[in-house]
């Protein structure tokens, strides 16, 4: 179960920093290239869905990392 909340800690750390930079980056682009309206926001949903995508790859190598140190451990 330590290893279950370990994983998550992680996970919702990097989907903050990986967030936040990525929409960032996207909004800067997008505002650059003054594209506005509904092609504004989709690409940030598209971006958001990017990171989330990430982050569950993320999340599902660290359980596998977490749970194999608490074998180990054993």
């Amino acid at each position: 179960m330590f290893a279950y909340i370990r994983a998550i800690c992680a996970t919702v750390l990097i989907f903050e920093i990986s967030g936040a930079f990525a929409l960032g980056v996207a909004t800067l682009i997008l505002l650059a290239l003054h594209v506005s309206g509904i092609a504004f926001w989709s690409v940030e949903a598209l971006t958001l869905a990017g990171v989330c995508y990430v982050c569950a790859l993320f999340f599902s190598r660290a359980l596998s990392y977490e749970l194999s140190e608490a074998t180990a451990e054993d």
